[in-house]
């Protein structure tokens, strides 16, 4: 064989090399990520994902370089067998696609572009460059902001003499869905009985009569999202600023809701069991006046061992175990505090199996859900038998619906119903309200993550003249949300884009 019929052979396994792992790795992205969500794909990508899932990498190998390794060998192999088997019976090499360098290198162009473009189509690639172009484009001014936004730097907020402490408890993926259809949810059996009971007892705002929640926006829908939108009021729309001296800042003109706690003499803390650097969590909740501890802080303190890890960091359950400790120490002061926390076992695509957790169902994920939730009522039981709690107010939180992706929906798969999908709310429920919320307030009612802002502020007391901070309207007034005033389509598409009024508010 000549040089140049070498080079084209290597070219030609490479071609081939290529375009298997290309598909391999669609039907990858396609079954463990929400690639039809392409606004969160798109900023989660272009955050810092250092601290990301430990188990990413395997996966990676198990179903892409693993997979494409073994087709190669195998068509090779088979090639190699009729080669041998032709040549016995005929006398001579058999001119097939691998001995023919020319067929063999045509061949496989067409499918390297045949793979790309069948990749493409599946992932909707196309909007990538418009969501780049929106977001890095001249911004205009928004007469939507002129109208809607309302800046907690002018409004004014008062404290109740004796102030309340405030518990958040962001629940990874959380979702009212989990419920049974007779409860509000989409399920023949209830997931989350526990926190079922919890809002049926206490406050829920629901979309339905049941119980229910608020409603996914674009630039909500991911953990950062969902933090930026319901303590800030505003989406996460290339949030971040680089100040003149190179340091990286989040939203330095927008007053969040630790912000103002802090301002009124709160301290504030927010434990996360994973690393506080991924997608810039450390810089969103420092950024406003937060303590943030995360996996390396705790074992710099000692309650996690130094080479512990696991799925992101480490489990619930020694999560919750840790909050315990943490709150203790807070309610023993006499300042009042902001205590924020985010589970992490009940992240996509099939969740955290811990050691206790019961094998009820067969997806592992609706498992670690029941676990979930069985561990959060434990925490919430704790609570209120601790001396502090009658001054302390506690919010639970979906941090944005189960990412699902396109190929692996388990909620879809599961329920009995058709429109399941349409029927999905992240889970809101508000423990020990100084404010009262009758049901006509709280129930049939759209509302998205901004409204969680005033709404948290009102619930241990406050009085927000005009009910109203940024984006958000509190829920105990029944005045129209920006959802019910306007619709989630107008709401998504004026803000998912780059204006004047949003650039001013990163710097």
């Amino acid at each position: 064989m000549t040089r140049k019929n070498s080079i084209k052979t290597i070219v030609a396994n490479c071609l081939f090399g290529f375009s298997t792992a290309e598909l391999f790795a669609l039907r990858w992205a396609r079954t463990q990520y929400p690639m039809h969500k392409a606004y969160n794909v798109f900023f989660v990508v272009k955050s810092d994902t250092k601290g990301h899932d430990s188990g990413t990498l395997l996966s990676f190998c198990m179903h892409i370089i693993l997979p494409t390794i073994l087709v190669c060998v195998v068509v090779r192999l088979i090639s190699l067998l009729f080669d041998t088997v032709y040549k016995r019976i005929y006398g001579r090499r058999p001119v097939t696609y691998f001995n023919n360098i020319k067929k063999h290198l045509q061949l496989n162009i067409v499918y390297v572009v045949s793979a790309t473009l069948f990749s493409v189509f599946m992932l909707k690639a196309w909007k990538y460059p418009l969501i780049f172009y929106e977001v890095h484009k001249k911004p205009v001014p928004s007469v939507f902001y002129e109208k809607n936004y309302v800046d907690p730097r002018n409004v004014s907020v008062t404290f109740p003499d004796r102030k309340r402490n405030l518990i958040v408890i962001f629940m990874e993926s959380m979702e009212s869905s989990y419920a049974s259809i007779a409860d509000g949810g989409v399920f023949d059996e209830n997931l989350i009985p526990g926190l079922t009971s919890l809002g049926q007892q206490n406050i829920n705002f629901s979309e339905t009569s049941k119980l229910g929640g608020g409603e996914n926006l674009e630039g909500t829908s991911w953990t950062a999202a969902g933090m930026i939108s319901k303590l800030g009021g505003v989406p996460y729309f290339s949030p971040f600023f680089k100040q003149p001296d190179g340091k990286k800042t989040c939203l330095s003109g927008v007053v969040f809701l630790t912000d103002i706690l802090a301002q009124s003499g709160y301290k504030n803390i927010f434990s996360i069991g994973s690393d506080k650097q991924f997608e810039s969590r450390d810089i969103i909740l420092e950024d406003h006046h937060t303590e943030v501890h995360d996996i390396n802080w705790y074992k710099k303190h000692g309650e996690i061992p130094p080479d512990y890890h696991v799925f992101w960091g480490f489990e619930d359950e020694k999560l919750f175990a840790i909050t315990r400790k943490e709150l203790t120490d807070l309610g023993s002061g006499e300042q009042p505090f902001f205590y924020g926390m985010l589970t992490v076992d009940t992240h996509f695509p099939d969740g955290y199996k811990s050691r206790n957790c019961p094998k009820i169902f067969k997806r592992q994920i609706m498992n670690v859900i029941r676990y979930s939730d069985t561990q959060i009522c434990s925490l919430i039981d704790w609570i209120q038998k601790q001396s502090w709690y009658e001054n302390t107010t506690i919010v639970i939180m979906g941090d944005h619906n189960f990412l699902n992706a396109p190929d692996n929906n388990f909620i879809v798969e599961e329920s009995p119903l058709p429109d399941a999908e349409s029927q999905r709310r992240w889970l809101d429920i508000i423990i020990n309200s100084v404010s009262n919320a009758p049901q006509f307030v709280q129930k049939n009612r759209q509302f998205s993550p901004y409204d969680m802002y005033p709404t948290m502020l009102e619930s241990i007391g406050c009085t927000i003249k005009g009910h109203a901070l940024g984006f958000g309207r509190s829920l105990y007034t029944g005045n129209k949300t920006l959802v019910e005033q306007y619709g989630a389509d107008t709401v998504n598409t004026e803000l998912m884009r780059r204006t004047v009024e949003y650039e001013a508010l990163k710097k």
